[in-house]
C-alpha cells in the first residue's frame, strides 16, 4: 500500500488508460435493443473504474448522496441550459418535419426512456473516470499548489475532450479542424463539470448534470430519427462536394456551441479561484469531510482532544 500511496498519480493515469480502452473490449450483447446495450456496457465499464478508484482509496468519493446534489446543479446548470438552447433549435426542425408527415420515430417515447438510461450510465461512467480517477489522481500530487490544481484540472479536462474526437484513418485540413473544436467544446464541458465536482464534492451532481446535458441534446434525434440516428461521428469526412459543406457545417456547429459555452467556461474559472489551496483530490481520504456552504470553505473535523492539562 505504501507503493500505492508514493505514486497514487502514475497509478491513477494507468488506470484511466485502461478504464478508456477498456471500452473496445466490453462485450456487446446482441439480443438488447441498441441503447439498452450501451447503457449495460457503460454500468460495466463503471463497475470497472469504481474498482479501480477503491484501489487507490477513494470508494467513498463515488458516494451518490443527496448532499450537496441541489448546490451543484445550481452551479454547473449553464451546461443543460446551453443544451436546452440547442435541443430547441433542433426541435424546430422535427417539429417541421412533423407538421410535412414525416415522422416522428414510431418507438420515440420508449427510445426516449431508454436514452435515459444511457444518459445516467455514461454519466456514472465517465464522471467516475475523469473526474474522480484522472483529475483526482492528479491532484494526489499536484494539488498542493494553486497552479498544481489549475494544470491538474485543464489537464483532466482536456483527456475528456479527446476522448469524445472520433479516429480517422486520415487526417486532412478540415477533419483536423473538427477534431481540435470538438475537443475544445468538449474540454469546456469538462473544466465546469471538474470545478463543479472540487466545489460541491457531489458526485451525484455531476452525474446529473452530465447526464441531462447529454439527454437534451440527444432528445430531438431520439424523437425525429431514433435510436439508429444516433450512429453519428463528430469528424465529417470526404472530398465529394457535399462532405465539405458538411464539414463546413459541423465546424461552423462546433464554433457556435463554444461561443455558448464560453461565458459558463469563464464564470467556472472565477469560481476555481475561489478555491483555497491545497487540494488533495477525491481519493484522499478526508474529501467528504469538507463541503461548500456557498461562501467560505468549512472543513468539518472532529474536536481534538486538548494536551497539557
Amino acid at each position: 500500500m505504501a507503493l500505492i500511496r508514493s505514486h497514487k498519480q502514475g497509478w491513477a493515469i494507468a488506470l484511466s488508460a485502461i478504464g478508456l480502452l477498456a471500452l473496445a473490449f466490453v462485450p456487446s450483447l446482441g439480443m438488447l435493443p441498441y441503447l439498452l446495450d450501451q447503457s449495460v456496457q457503460r454500468f460495466a465499464l463503471f463497475g470497472i473504474v469504481a474498482a479501480f478508484v477503491a484501489f487507490l482509496g477513494g470508494a467513498r468519493s463515488l458516494a451518490l448522496g443527496h448532499r450537496n446534489l441541489a448546490r451543484a446543479i445550481r452551479e454547473g446548470f449553464c451546461l443543460v441550459g446551453v443544451s436546452l438552447v440547442l435541443c430547441g433549435i433542433d426541435m424546430l426542425s422535427v417539429l417541421q418535419l412533423v407538421r410535412e408527415g414525416v415522422g416522428p420515430s414510431p418507438a420515440w417515447f420508449l427510445d426516449l426512456l431508454q436514452t435515459a438510461l444511457l444518459c445516467v450510465s455514461v454519466g456514472l461512467y465517465e464522471e467516475a473516470l475523469f473526474r474522480v480517477l484522472l483529475l483526482g489522481g492528479m491532484l494526489s500530487r499536484h494539488g498542493w499548489t494553486r497552479s498544481g490544481m489549475a494544470a491538474s484540472l485543464l489537464v483532466s479536462s482536456v483527456a475528456f475532450g479527446v476522448a469524445h474526437v472520433t479516429g480517422t484513418a486520415s487526417l486532412d485540413p478540415l477533419s483536423l479542424v473538427q477534431m481540435l473544436l470538438k475537443t475544445a467544446q468538449t474540454g469546456c464541458i469538462g473544466l465546469v463539470l471538474g470545478v463543479v465536482y472540487l466545489r460541491t464534492r457531489s458526485f451525484a451532481g455531476i452525474v446529473a448534470l452530465h447526464a441531462l446535458a447529454d439527454f437534451f441534446l440527444m432528445m430531438p434525434t431520439v424523437i425525429g430519427s431514433g435510436a439508429d440516428g444516433l450512429l453519428g461521428s463528430y469528424v465529417s469526412q470526404g472530398d465529394d462536394p457535399l462532405a465539405v459543406v458538411l464539414a463546413v457545417s459541423m465546424i461552423a456547429t462546433y464554433l457556435l456551441v463554444i461561443a455558448l459555452y464560453a461565458p459558463a467556461t469563464v464564470r467556472t474559472w472565477r469560481l476555481f479561484e475561489e478555491l483555497p489551496a491545497p487540494e488533495p483530490g477525491p481519493l484522499s481520504e478526508g474529501w467528504l469531510q469538507c463541503w461548500y456552504d456557498g461562501r467560505p470553505f468549512v472543513e468539518v473535523r472532529r474536536p481534538v482532544r486538548p494536551t497539557g492539562l
